[in-house]
């Protein structure tokens, strides 16, 4: 009988892990698409999508889990940031910053609520989340290289400017999400 929970625990680590290891490479993949903007110094990438499915698909924890191991090998100076010349501790000077900080608990969120109509409100949040750090951060980064910072700017160069795309990503992730989530139940 030990001998079958052992083997049973085994698996479940193993899976989990390998999860993880996926859900951190997909939001590592999703940062290289990054299309820079003029008129704001945070770059549109695929990352929210990558986000928000990891903790609407596998939930709270593992989306958590995978998005906090992307910031830990990001910081520790692996190339999964959407920069291609900034890695490691320098991305804390970046206008970017926030929103990675803000990846593990929108995952989290987004994780959280696992009705069929209840995460779409998950993933609502999960934007929510990465918009508010996200805007909380670029604005201090601005004031921090001397730029001329008003709630305007910051609200358009920060959230009104990927909201449009945003909310088409985070609807395709929690829908694609929802059979994974179906299986995994």
């Amino acid at each position: 009988m030990t001998t079958a929970v052992a083997d049973r625990t085994i698996r479940t680590v193993a899976r989990e892990a390998g999860i993880l290891v996926g859900l951190t490479g997909l939001t590592a993949l999703a940062a290289k698409v990054a299309v820079p903007l003029p008129w704001t110094p945070v770059p549109a990438t695929l990352q929210t999508a990558a986000v928000i499915f990891a903790g609407a698909a596998f939930g709270a924890r593992l989306g958590f889990l995978s998005q906090l191991l992307y910031l830990l090998l990001g910081l520790a100076g692996a190339p999964v940031f959407a920069s291609w010349t900034v890695a490691g501790p320098a991305v804390a000077a970046t206008s970017s910053f926030g929103y990675l900080l803000a990846f593990p608990a929108a995952a989290f969120l987004a994780g959280r609520w696992t009705g069929s109509r209840s995460r779409w409100l998950g993933g609502l949040a999960a934007l929510g989340a990465i918009y508010a750090l996200g805007a909380l951060w670029l604005a201090g980064w601005a004031t921090a290289v001397g730029a001329e910072v008003s709630a305007a700017w910051v609200l358009l160069a920060g959230v009104l400017t990927f909201l449009p795309f945003d909310l088409l990503k985070a609807g395709l992730a929690v829908f694609s999400a929802g059979p994974i989530r179906r299986r995994l139940a």
